[in-house]
């Protein structure tokens, strides 16, 4: 349940003990699309460890018929957009302001569109 402002809870929910975070984070990509943090939140898992995880499963996806979406981050000041960007963690300052107010990536996880 998300607070008023509606950001996630603060509390970690654990994942189901049959579950590893990487497993939880898979899921709840392929329920929606979270930000770093609301997986964090959500899979029990400090956030700084989400990125590993993330990038993991994009490789893991590469082989099915899923792939993983990225909303890139964006400055909230100018309106940057870090399209280019490979790592999947929120950037530190725009290079166009130095701003650093930015809204992080989202990620989800996505069913391939067929070939033909």
């Amino acid at each position: 349940m998300a607070g008023s402002d509606g950001a996630p809870p603060r509390h970690r929910a654990p994942a189901p003990a049959s579950e590893t975070p990487r497993q939880a984070i898979r899921r709840l990509l392929a329920a929606g699309a979270h930000t770093a943090y609301e997986l964090s939140a959500r899979a029990g898992v400090p956030e700084r460890d989400v990125a590993p995880h993330v990038d993991h499963l994009a490789r893991s996806l590469r082989h099915g018929d899923e792939r993983l979406e990225i909303d890139p981050a964006r400055c909230l000041d100018c309106g940057y957009v870090f399209r280019d960007r490979t790592k999947h963690t929120r950037p530190g300052a725009c290079p166009k302001c130095r701003g650093h107010h930015l809204a992080a990536p989202v990620f989800r996880i996505a069913r391939r569109r067929p070939i033909g």
